[in-house]
Formats: C-alpha cells, structure tokens, sequence
C-alpha cells in the first residue's frame, strides 16, 4: 500500500515504496497519526477491515481514545472495540 498520503513521521524508518500491510499502516496510523491521516487510512481501507484489526489488536487498550476517536467520528460506527 502506498504510504506516501499520510504524514511522514508515521513511516518514518520505511521507504516511500516500502511494501507494508494495511493490518500494520492501521496500527501505526491509530497509534501515531492525525486526524488527517485518519481520513485517509478510512478513505483508503474498507471500514470493515480498520474494525477487524481494530478488535483483534493486543494493544488496544493503550490507545482506546485514538480508537474510539476513529469508530465515531471518522467511521462513524457503533461498534465498540
């Protein structure tokens, strides 16, 4: 997936062309972007898939005002994660 639309600090030890999976630019975009970068990551992956990564992630509770942040106001789901 191309990272180039999100801000650089996120990827910064990536190549531009770096090859990532989107289970691992969710992570990092939740954990480290801003909300414009959040837009793009829900513009860019289906709304389903953020959800299941979302849910599955070990870490979520450290970062469970970012997700919640992205379930109601840029997915706009009712989803508890």
């Amino acid at each position: 997936m191309n990272i180039t639309d999100f801000s650089k600090h996120i990827f910064w030890s990536y190549k531009d062309k770096a090859d990532i999976p989107p289970e691992r630019i969710i992570k990092l975009v939740i954990s480290h972007g801003e909300i414009s970068d959040f837009i793009t990551l829900s513009k860019r992956i289906p709304h389903h898939k953020i959800v299941e990564v979302l849910n599955n992630w070990k870490e979520k509770e450290r970062y469970k005002k970012h997700i919640h942040f992205m379930n109601k106001v840029i997915l706009r789901n009712d989803i508890t994660v």
